[in-house]
């Protein structure tokens, strides 16, 4: 059983149309898709944007189904020139942003202290065909200097709203996660917003094969 996570319904239209024996349900008021992919059963659940919504719902999956992974993929927004818009990255290291103790605790931005990290590691092995990078996550879209400096000082070149939430929780309950982004805006290309809603859709119809090679290679 393979449970993905995922923001956005427009970000998983594409890959429902691959699906097969898809079964529509609620999960705690979420929109979820019972279905085949590659012959595995698999749960796709629509989590709703930022950090909490992402946690609720992957504590749900884990705790409803088991999953031997989750997988999350979605549009991200690129911090600096190392990563390309409207490619897409395996994700090896997660993190949060927006958990400051550094005035309270002097610990480093984004620490937390009972998991003894900034970063969450990701399954990458075998998921070599795609290149990989750090997302850092916080409960804000925005194009603020302060935040982008923040995300590349602490060593980041994606930012999305959920992936950091996402990893702790999966680590929380040693479930393997696999996570896949695409980059839908870059900063310094225009607004984030303009990017993001002029390459969402394309984004989108390319996740399906990079999402199928990549059970492929989990589930053997």
């Amino acid at each position: 059983m393979i449970c993905f996570v995922i923001a956005l319904k427009k970000e998983a239209e594409e890959l429902l149309k691959r699906a097969e024996n898809l079964k529509e349900f609620n999960l705690a008021d979420k929109p979820c898709y019972s279905c085949t992919l590659k012959g595995k059963e698999v749960i796709i659940a629509i989590s709703g944007i930022g950090k909490v919504s992402a946690a609720l719902t992957t504590q749900l999956l884990i705790d409803k189904y088991n999953p031997d992974f989750v997988f999350n993929f979605g549009t991200c927004g690129g911090m600096n020139n190392s990563v390309e818009i409207l490619n897409y990255y395996l994700i090896d290291k997660c993190c949060q942003f927006d958990f400051d103790l550094r005035q309270l605790d002097g610990v480093p931005l984004g620490y937390i202290q009972e998991y003894n990290t900034v970063y969450f590691d990701t399954y990458t092995k075998g998921l070599d065909f795609l290149k990989t990078s750090r997302v850092a996550s916080a409960d804000r879209f925005t194009n603020d200097v302060n935040d982008i400096n923040s995300i590349n000082e602490i060593g980041c070149s994606l930012r999305d709203m959920e992936a950091g939430a996402i990893a702790q929780v999966c680590t929380s309950n040693n479930v393997p996660l696999v996570m896949i982004k695409g980059i839908s805006d870059v900063y310094g290309n225009g607004t984030a917003q303009e990017q993001f809603y002029q390459n969402l859709m394309t984004v989108g119809k390319g996740f399906p094969d990079i999402i199928l090679k990549a059970l492929d290679v989990i589930c053997k």
